[in-house]
């Protein structure tokens, strides 16, 4: 009975501690290093170069979905605007040097990048079959 007890014990423990295990936490040169932030930036590359339709294969439909809301509800002139926006910002390496943190937990992460002093984007990110691609909020 003892030793069935203890092994009851051992894989309650696994189960309980396994999600914990599975969470990561990445910051500084590792978060901007990391796959997370690679696809960031070809999503936001791709949608400052080619909009909505340049930018889909970095989405998931969730969010392909999400920006065509927005689209929709600000217009051509107000996408248009948000695009330009996103110009006028960092790119590339000097983004990726904005980038402070990762969060991953199993197949979904967050990423923060620091716009401003005051200014933080928050993108979520999803693991598919294709690789980690920019999603909504799970």
């Amino acid at each position: 009975m003892q030793p069935m007890i203890r092994v009851f014990a051992i894989l309650l423990a696994a189960v309980l501690l396994l999600p914990a295990a599975y969470a990561q936490t990445l910051t500084g040169a590792q978060a901007q290093k990391s796959p997370q932030a690679d696809a960031f930036l070809a999503y936001e590359k791709a949608l400052i170069a080619g909009g909505l339709d340049g930018a889909r294969p970095y989405m998931t439909a969730a969010k392909v979905d999400d920006l065509q809301g927005m689209a929709k509800a600000f217009g051509d002139d107000g996408f248009k605007q948000f695009l330009d926006r996103m110009r006028s910002g960092a790119q590339g390496e000097a983004r990726r040097k904005q980038i402070e943190k990762v969060e991953v937990k199993g197949d979904q992460a967050v990423l923060e990048a620091r716009d401003g002093p005051h200014t933080l984007t928050v993108q979520y990110l999803a693991k598919t079959g294709d690789g980690w691609k920019v999603s909504v909020r799970p």
